[in-house]
């Protein structure tokens, strides 16, 4: 999430170890990524996020809630339309957990917790933050990782990998959470929704974060950089009511 982003690496991470097993257990290389190119297929994205569901799926409960599934989904779909990957196929899931939590897995999976959904407080809050998961996926966030993370894995040094994976994931987590922020808030104001949901939100659990004194559990930063962020959003949906 945009708080919390790391954990979408710390999740997707297994999943890609898992998924480039089961691939390198076939003895043909034919199905990795050319060197031309710096995306995988959707195909293949598409499976690697089947892996990561699984996992996700053995590792946390999911509310089935049909009402409530089928409102985070209809967001999710009025989002991903206005996306450039719109032929992904779309899906918004509840994770049963307290936290106030995001994340996005390869493939158009997003999901939400039932914190974050008790926390936000008008419909445009929750669109703001499943655009912002929607903007990873359509950005090929988790195929850009995925791609470095063929190279470190092919080095086959333990201690090369540990370090370099690290440095991966420290390199990506701002850049990449940057572009979701704008993308997102662009895809918002698109959809229909007040762009302005997603840092109203940033700003109120910013703001809770900082009253309860839990600073250690942001994963993104400095509260500098977050309000930073904010900030920038904030221009940037000045820029696009201008424009119209």
């Amino acid at each position: 999430m945009v708080l919390t982003g790391k954990l979408l690496f710390i999740i997707i991470i297994p999943a890609i170890v898992l998924f480039m097993q089961s691939r390198l257990a076939l003895a043909d290389d034919t199905w990795q990524l050319d060197d031309d190119h710096a995306e995988m297929s959707d195909a293949d994205e598409i499976a690697l996020g089947k892996k990561v569901d699984e996992y996700i799926q053995h590792q946390f409960y999911l509310r089935n809630d049909p009402e409530l599934n089928k409102t985070l989904n209809d967001i999710t779909h009025r989002l991903s339309a206005v996306s450039e990957r719109k032929t992904l196929p779309f899906t918004c899931d509840i994770i049963q957990s307290y936290s106030i939590n995001a994340f996005s897995a390869p493939g158009g999976h997003v999901y939400v917790t039932e914190g974050l959904l008790k926390f936000a407080e008008t419909e445009d809050e929750v669109a703001g933050i499943i655009g912002h998961e929607v903007a990873h996926a359509s950005l090929r966030h988790a195929s850009k990782l995925y791609r470095e993370f063929i190279g470190i894995l092919s080095q086959r040094d333990k201690g090369t990998y540990s370090a370099a994976t690290l440095l991966l994931f420290n390199g990506h987590l701002e850049e990449f959470e940057q572009e979701a922020d704008t993308t997102g808030v662009l895809y918002a104001h698109k959809a229909g929704f007040n762009p302005n949901g997603l840092p109203d939100f940033l700003e109120r659990h910013l703001n809770l974060l900082i009253q309860n004194r839990v600073l250690g559990f942001l994963r993104f930063g400095s509260i500098t950089t977050i309000y930073s962020r904010i900030d920038h959003m904030r221009k940037y949906i000045s820029s696009l009511t201008l424009k119209e």
